[in-house]
């Protein structure tokens, strides 16, 4: 019968009774059984013997429920088998019913005794009695067998609850139950399985004997669960099938079934009490497998007192889950705190540690600082804002004489430091408090003892606190004496250089390896024409030098500084010209020196030069001039000498005119020989400023017509005649000099002017000066002869000379006289026309 019924006990599931029949008539055995499966109430099944022997060995084997036993056996009576049974201590296990042929009060006693349960007479055994008979013993034995099964249920239960006590773990609750309801129940398989919210689910538990296949962890879709048995599962129903062929299942379900061999099963839901609401949790299952089994009522009873269990399980379960996770919170929780504790008291144990290695790093450092502080050769100190002293070294004392202690708490200008020294480190230490950076500056300082003054450099550092505020500056005194007065002596050095260098009339010029201008100095400058900033930093070979062989000289040049081998070889004294702003070329004789980096390789070369350019021109006039002279001088000394040679030979003795004219000749040409070198000598001491002007005021008028006087004998062998216009001026002059430039200028105008003609004499004064101008009309001058023929030994025509009996210096004397008075003279022409010298002599103002 498969049923879903409610939580009642308004069914009883009937057990079947094994009976052993015991009887060596057969039919007697047939009528038994025959009788015993009309019972309505009871159901049988039956095992025969017809000896004692089959008997007993059956009461061994198959261990039966009743036992229907004849006194009359044909090995021994029925008596031998209960004693049998007695020996071997069977008799609380079975129920015997004696029977006999015949009433024998005696044989029932013995029977009793040994252990029957009732005694039957063969002759009046209807159906009625030994169905009632049996009946009462099987109503017996079932009913023992529900107290005791009820005892051990009532134990099972205890013994579940205290094991749900013991387990915390729901899953171990789960495994037990299990376990011990498939022990129990002498079940082949018992599961729990746990329902999802969608009625699908999962086994959670299961005990199961071998070799049925385990289900454990299976999941099962909600197919297998339709909602009529869900809805009575919620209800609270127990799901009896002693065979589920019989159940009216669903072919899903029972396919689910037939997978693990299930033949009866045995569910009752699992139902959890929430907010007053049974919940469906799950069910606790108990199965048989290949063949059908009929649950009694206390199976079912069982099943769900273990279902009350299970769902107080599942609370504690998860009382004991919260409980855990609220354990595991505040266990976490301490455990967070006593790490913080442990990580609070290690942190405060390695900054003690720490503060510890601090002092002591702080208090080692200390001494390191005030020993390598007094032991300094440098003044140390530390000063407050207000550049108190809060500490200072034992070398002040060197300096000031004075012991460090007594500076302690005072200022410098407390303890009486120069006012200049102490404005400085004013000014230091303003701005260091303004700008928070360090500073320095030198100072000198007179030694009281010595009076030798000390040279020193001060470094003010500032020192902060905690909050990032100055408070404290330390102050360095470095003695750098040593190096002050090096670098006092390399400056003097370097003022005397610059001042040679700057004042020097040489042109001195350095130059880079690579032949750029890195210095010239102002004479080369001024020679040139060329700016500082035009020079610096330009190729010397291509902006300064000619254009030809620019480039090959540039080469000879690095190649020299790049090799000292070559450099050996390279003129360090040399003449070349040098291209000046304006392109005038003026010629340089150098001198090369080179200069080396401390490693002794040329990096450059320093060269002096001098400009021999005036020098050069000087030379060639000298040359020229002393050509000119000795060609001048030997013309009248050979005609001199001719003479008195021919003289002194005799020759001419018996020819008087002859020698007379001789003699004329050789006076004539001493003459001259006597103005060539007064003209000479004049001319030298004029251009040498050797000869002093004897300046006074004069009247122009009187000066001219002295000048006229003396040329009145030349005018008239040359029959020229002098036309003047001199008016009355007062002239501030050398008397002499003037006379002797009018009479030169005269005596060239009437020696080239043709006979009959006239030569003009005029003075003008004009703003500035007198203006003198002579004019002939002789053949005139080519104005490329305009300038220089107030050169020495200049002729226009070189038969001039000895023609018009001139030296050739009369023009350079006028020239020079001229100059002397600071005037200007000058000469303009007319081939053919007539020439005219004029020249003008400045007004004088003082």
């Amino acid at each position: 019968m498969t049923t879903l019924t409610p939580n009642s006990n308004d069914y009883l599931f009937k057990s079947i009774m094994t009976v052993l029949i015991v009887d060596d008539a057969e039919a007697d055995r047939i009528t038994y059984m025959r009788y015993l499966q009309g019972d309505q109430n009871h159901r049988y099944r039956f095992l025969e013997a017809e000896t004692i022997e089959e008997g007993l060995a059956l009461w061994r084997s198959q261990n039966p429920d009743i036992v229907l036993l004849d006194y009359a056996l044909p090995d021994g009576d029925g008596l031998e088998i209960l004693q049998a049974m007695r020996t071997e201590n069977l008799m609380g296990k079975l129920e015997t019913i004696m029977l006999t042929g015949q009433g024998n009060d005696e044989l029932a006693v013995k029977a009793m005794r040994l252990g029957a349960a009732d005694y039957l007479v063969k002759g009046e055994l209807t159906a009625i009695s030994l169905c009632t008979r049996v009946g009462q013993v099987c109503d017996r034995i079932h009913i023992n067998r529900q107290l005791k099964r009820s005892q051990e249920q009532e134990l099972l239960i205890a013994q579940i609850s205290l094991k749900i006590r013991k387990y915390l773990e729901l899953e171990d609750v789960l495994s037990v139950i299990v376990q011990e309801v498939r022990a129990f129940l002498n079940a082949d398989r018992t599961v729990i399985y746990q329902f999802n919210p969608d009625f699908s689910g999962m086994v959670v538990a299961e005990s199961v004997l071998p070799p049925w296949e385990a289900c454990f962890h299976k999941q099962l879709s909600d197919e297998h669960f339709p909602e009529t048995m869900g809805g009575a599962y919620r209800e609270g129903r127990v799901f009896v099938a002693p065979d589920v062929y019989q159940a009216n299942l669903s072919e899903c379900h029972l396919q689910l079934l037939e997978q693990f061999h299930i033949r009866a099963s045995l569910i009752v839901p699992i139902l959890q009490n929430q907010d007053h609401n049974n919940r469906l949790w799950g069910l606790l299952c108990a199965y048989q497998c290949f063949e059908p089994r009929h649950w009694e009522e206390v199976d079912i009873r069982l099943l769900q007192q273990l279902s009350v269990q299970l769902a107080i399980a599942l609370q504690q379960a998860e009382l004991y889950r919260s409980l855990q996770v609220t354990n595991n919170l505040l266990s976490k929780e301490i455990q967070d705190r006593l790490q913080a504790e442990i990580e609070l008291l290690q942190s405060n144990a390695l900054l003690e540690m720490r503060v510890a290695e601090r002092t002591a790093a702080l208090y080692q450092s200390q001494q390191e600082f005030l020993s390598l502080a007094e032991n300094s050769p440098n003044i140390i100190g530390r000063l407050d804002r207000q550049m108190r002293y809060l500490y200072i070294n034992s070398a002040i004392e060197k300096l000031t004489g004075i012991p460090a202690q007594a500076f302690i708490g005072k200022t410098g200008r407390e303890m009486g430091i120069p006012e200049e020294n102490l404005a400085l480190q004013e000014a230091a230490v303003t701005k260091l408090l303004e700008t928070g950076n360090s500073q320095s500056y030198e100072i000198g300082y007179l030694l009281p003892t010595s009076k030798e003054r000390e040279y020193y450099r001060v470094y003010i550092v500032p020192e902060y606190n905690h909050d990032g505020e100055i408070t404290t500056m330390l102050i360095i005194f470095q003695d750098i004496t040593p190096n002050k007065l090096k670098e006092i002596a390399v400056q003097e050095i370097n003022q005397r250089w610059q001042s040679l260098l700057d004042n020097v009339r040489l042109i001195v010029v350095g130059l880079t390896a690579q032949g750029l201008v890195e210095y010239v100095n102002p004479f080369f400058l001024e020679i040139t024409g060329y700016k500082f900033a035009e020079v610096i930093g330009q190729d010397w070979f291509y902006n300064f030098l000619p254009q030809i062989d620019q480039e090959k000289l540039k080469q000879t040049f690095i190649d020299a500084l790049a090799n000292d081998a070559i450099f050996n070889n390279f003129p360090r004294y040399y003449q070349n010209p040098i291209i000046t702003r304006a392109g005038e070329e003026r010629m340089i004789a150098w001198n090369n020196t080179p200069l080396r980096n401390p490693n002794n390789k040329i990096i450059g070369t320093i060269s002096i030069g001098e400009d021999i350019t005036d020098k050069l021109k000087v030379d060639k006039i000298k040359g020229e001039f002393i050509s000119i002279v000795s060609h001048e001088l030997r013309t009248p000394l050979s005609s001199i000498r001719g003479a008195l040679g021919l003289l002194a030979s005799g020759v001419l003795d018996e020819k008087p005119d002859t020698a007379k004219h001789m003699l004329n000749i050789a006076v004539a040409d001493t003459e001259r020989l006597v103005r060539l070198v007064n003209d000479i000598l004049d001319l030298e001491r004029l251009e040498s400023s050797r000869i002093t002007l004897n300046r006074h005021w004069y009247d122009v008028t009187e000066l001219c017509e002295q000048a006229l006087k003396t040329m009145q004998t030349l005018t008239t062998d040359h029959q020229i005649q002098i036309v003047s216009n001199v008016p009355s001026l007062q002239i501030w002059c050398d008397r002499d000099r003037l006379v002797q430039t009018i009479v030169n200028l005269l005596s060239n105008a009437i020696k080239f002017s043709p006979p009959h003609s006239e030569v003009r004499f005029d003075v003008y004064s004009t703003t500035q000066d007198i203006l003198f101008k002579i004019s002939d009309q002789g053949r005139g001058i080519p104005e490329n002869s305009l300038e220089s023929v107030f050169e020495r030994f200049h002729q226009v025509d070189a038969s001039d000379s000895r023609q018009k009996g001139g030296t050739g210096l009369g023009l350079a004397i006028c020239r020079s006289i001229i100059q002397q008075h600071g005037g200007k003279i000058w000469a303009e022409s007319v081939l053919s026309q007539g020439s005219t010298f004029s020249f003008t002599i400045p007004h004088h103002l003082g």
